[in-house]
């Protein structure tokens, strides 16, 4: 991406980091609500969801499924292609952790694929294009009327993958 990138900074809720398990458990015992293990914190909605921090009135679900989709397509880069360290000391190479990276982006891969299969060529390359690659619809779009119909479908294919991702229940005729 050339030139600077945007930063859409919103107040959000995030788990916890500090809170043990048996804490938030205990919590959930004493009290109610969405916010129980959680804390207020500035997150750039930019990293996490790309182009997708422009659109005004993005429910969570979309926002859930954009981070979701980003992410996968992040850790499908994993484990392809790895530097090795000639240099480095070689320990103890046994055991089930030697290629986790690979297999990371193994599992990710695949996900993302039936992701991007679930959605079809067209939705999946808009999607990718505007959460991804971070290009606003006004570039994709040649004029006010085709921005309307692309953002009218970037809700709609994220809305279809939030119940793709069982982030969402799946929505009323």
């Amino acid at each position: 991406m050339a030139g600077r990138r945007e930063k859409f900074i919103e107040d959000k809720m995030v788990p916890d980091p500090s809170m043990s398990d048996a804490e938030y458990f205990h919590q959930r015992q004493k009290k109610s609500g969405p916010n129980i293990g959680k804390v207020s914190a500035k997150v750039n909605m930019s990293e996490l969801i790309g182009g997708f921090a422009r659109f005004d009135r993005r429910t969570e679900a979309q926002e859930a499924a954009a981070a979701r989709y980003r992410g996968l397509h992040e850790r499908a880069q994993i484990g392809r292609a790895r530097a090795v360290d000639y240099a480095a000391v070689k320990v103890d190479t046994s055991g089930p952790t030697e290629n986790r990276a690979g297999e990371i982006g193994q599992d990710a891969r695949r996900r993302y694929a039936d992701a991007v299969q679930f959605l079809g060529i067209v939705r999946s390359s808009l999607i990718e294009r505007i959460v991804v690659y971070d290009v606003p619809v006004s570039k994709i779009a040649k004029g006010s009327r085709e921005r309307e119909r692309l953002t009218r479908e970037v809700f709609a294919a994220l809305d279809d993958l939030a119940v793709h991702f069982g982030l969402a229940k799946k929505k009323a005729a």
